[in-house]
This record gives structure tokens, C-alpha cells and sequence, in this order.
């Protein structure tokens, strides 16, 4: 074999080495790449997006419902010292007292400003034998000097005689001397009298009456002041002691002009 077939036959083994060295190599790196590919799946680019989106919305799920508010986590307005100062100052201007609050204080004050109910006059007429305030006067029927424990209220024979409170009828009697007479015990503890009174009554003793009731007429039976024009004599007695009967029926117990205790 002559030089120029062995020169050529030289050349083509390396070029035949070369190609196949070159395929082996990239026999390699597909073989690698392969592998690779089978190990770590690629997922796609919009599944990845998707699982970031879901998960960060479940955990804003679960912080709303786990995580109680707090003062970092409320948005409020913030004010300035002076404006609300200024706001406060305008409330107070503005607001008015809720009408249940009104209601209740005015009904408050009603009923502990209301006046109590005073006694009645026992009989239209006028007096003409005051109270003595435990001095001694004389009596123009017997000529004695003695105190008048009650009040003569003149009225003509007849004219209607009411209770001044409610109260119990306690004694219905006829007096030697004060002639017929109504006792009627009330609710305060205090007693009244009515004497001289006609005996056509309308009460009973036990009788409950209340204030204003007619409980009889002017009569002529009192003998001790029969010498006077025909008359009521009223006696109030607080704690079995005389007192004014004007000072009892205007609101006032009369207690500090008491004279002894009643006979």
C-alpha cells in the first residue's frame, strides 16, 4: 500500500473517531437530561400561580377567624387634641337629657313636692271660742275658770258636720256635759272630737269613713256652753294631749301647746 492510501485511510479514521466520540457525548447529556426530566417533573407555570393564590387566601381565611381584632389591626380616625375638645364642647351644647330620664325626675320631684292632703274644716262656720293654749278662761255658761281644750266653730241647728281625715269611728256617745259626740281615731294616731252634735247620726262606732263624710248635724246638746249661740266643739288630741285644733288643720300638730292630758 502506497503512502497517499495510508494517508487517506488515516484521515477517515479520525474523523471517524471524532463523530463517534461526538455521539457518544450526546448520547450522554440526552441520557442525563432525560433522567433529570423523569425525577423532577416541570409543573406548569399557571398551576404553581394558582396553589400561591389558594394558599394565601386560606391563610387570610384562617387569620379572619382565629385572630381576634386588636387596636393594630382596626383602621380609626384619629383626631387632634383640639378637635376633640371642640367636638365635646358642641355634644355638650347639643345633647339634651333622654326624655325616660326627664320623666323619671320630674315624677321624682312630684312626689316628694306634693303637698299632703290636709283636714278639712269639721263645719262651715266661724270660731268663736279659740283654743286656750292651757291658759284659764271663764265660762260664760257656768262662770268657771277653766281651759278650753278645743275650738267652737258657730253654725246654725242643723248644718252638716264631716269628718276632717279618714279614719275609724271609735266611740259614739252622749255626754252629760258635751252632750252627743263622734270620736274618730285616723291614721296619723291623731283623735277628734265632735261635740254637741245632733243624736240623728250617720255613723256607727267601727264605722271606716273617709275625709269629707257627714258624719252629723249641729244639735243643742251641749249643756256645758249651752249659753252660747248653737255651735261645734272640736277637740284634737295627739298622744292623749290637747292640742290646737286651728294649728291641726292647717298641717301643723300644735304639739308644743299642749295642755294636760285629756280627762
Amino acid at each position: 500500500m502506497n503512502k497517499t492510501t495510508r494517508a487517506g485511510m488515516s484521515g477517515k479514521g479520525f474523523y471517524a473517531a471524532l463523530s463517534l466520540s461526538v455521539a457518544m457525548v450526546g448520547a450522554a447529556c440526552w441520557y442525563a437530561y432525560s433522567e433529570t426530566g423523569r425525577t423532577v417533573p416541570k409543573r406548569p407555570e399557571s398551576s404553581i400561580a394558582q396553589q400561591q393564590t389558594t394558599a394565601t387566601a386560606q391563610a387570610q381565611t384562617s387569620t379572619t377567624s382565629t385572630v381576634p381584632e386588636t387596636a393594630s389591626t382596626r383602621t380609626e380616625t384619629v383626631t387632634t387634641t383640639a378637635e376633640a375638645e371642640e367636638a365635646a364642647a358642641i355634644l355638650r351644647r347639643t345633647v339634651t337629657t333622654p326624655v325616660s330620664t326627664r320623666i323619671y325626675t320630674e315624677t321624682e320631684t312630684a312626689l316628694t313636692t306634693a303637698p299632703v292632703e290636709l283636714p278639712l274644716a269639721p263645719v262651715a262656720g266661724t270660731v268663736v271660742q279659740p283654743f286656750s293654749k292651757g291658759e284659764l278662761v271663764k265660762s260664760g255658761t257656768t262662770g268657771i275658770w277653766q281651759t278650753h281644750n278645743g275650738t267652737d266653730y258657730a253654725a246654725a241647728i242643723g248644718t252638716d258636720v264631716c269628718a276632717v281625715l279618714d279614719g275609724t269611728v271609735i266611740a259614739v256617745e252622749r255626754d252629760a256635759l258635751w252632750g252627743v259626740i263622734v270620736t274618730m281615731l285616723h291614721d296619723s294616731g291623731a283623735v277628734t272630737r265632735y261635740c254637741g252634735l245632733n243624736e240623728a247620726l250617720n255613723v256607727h262606732a267601727g264605722d271606716i269613713i273617709q275625709r269629707g263624710t257627714v258624719i252629723g248635724v249641729i244639735g243643742d246638746t251641749n249643756e256645758a256652753e249651752s249659753a252660747m249661740e248653737p255651735h261645734l266643739h272640736f277637740d284634737v288630741l295627739i298622744n292623749d294631749r290637747f292640742v290646737d285644733p286651728e294649728m291641726f288643720l292647717s298641717g301643723e300638730t300644735g304639739m308644743q301647746e299642749t295642755t294636760s292630758a285629756a280627762e
